[in-house]
């Protein structure tokens, strides 16, 4: 019995600490992190107005430019240790091609790995998994994403009347 309650001692050690982390991290260097590693990824990130919080950190009326090029301009996009929220999303140039322009919400949540979108497109959901470095969504698309932009439509598998498309990263 005794190892059970090192087992749970160290558990519930572990628990403490990560909750201590989350809770007292840096939201300004949470921040900074999610527009560098945007940057590493030739994302450029220009933005009016950027706040913290005890939970985390907003950014709103944002601009993604991908190579100089813009791609989306984003209404108000919230970051916190464990959740990425964008919201009234507005694609631009070579993106607003691929799917309907107009995306009202995107979320994405560390823990568990979900991602869970809605616009115009239709519905997206997704699981990440850390595990296997895999994502795979799901699409229930709209009429006009059906209608008019079957061309994505391709990208993604037809299994049982729903969409699904996978990938590792």
């Amino acid at each position: 019995m005794i190892w059970l309650k090192r087992i749970l001692f160290t558990l519930a050690a572990m628990t403490l600490w990560i909750a201590l982390t989350l809770l007292f991290v840096s939201k300004e260097r949470l921040c900074n992190a999610a527009i560098e590693a945007a940057s590493e990824a030739q994302v450029n990130v220009c933005y009016d107005t950027r706040t913290t919080s005890p939970i985390g950190c907003s950014i709103e009326r944002m601009t993604l430019l991908y190579a100089h090029s813009p791609v989306a301009k984003v209404g108000a996009l919230r970051i916190t240790p464990l959740e990425l929220a964008l919201s009234s999303i507005r694609l631009e140039g070579m993106a607003a091609s691929l799917v309907p322009p107009n995306i009202r919400s995107v979320t994405v949540r560390l823990l568990p790995g979900t991602i869970r979108a809605e616009g115009d497109f239709g519905t997206l959901e997704g699981d990440i998994s850390w595990r296997t470095r895999t994502v795979t969504l799901r699409l229930t698309p709209s009429s006009v994403m059906r209608r008019n932009f079957v061309s994505t439509l391709r990208y993604f598998s037809l299994k049982n009347g729903k969409y699904t498309y996978a990938t590792s990263f």
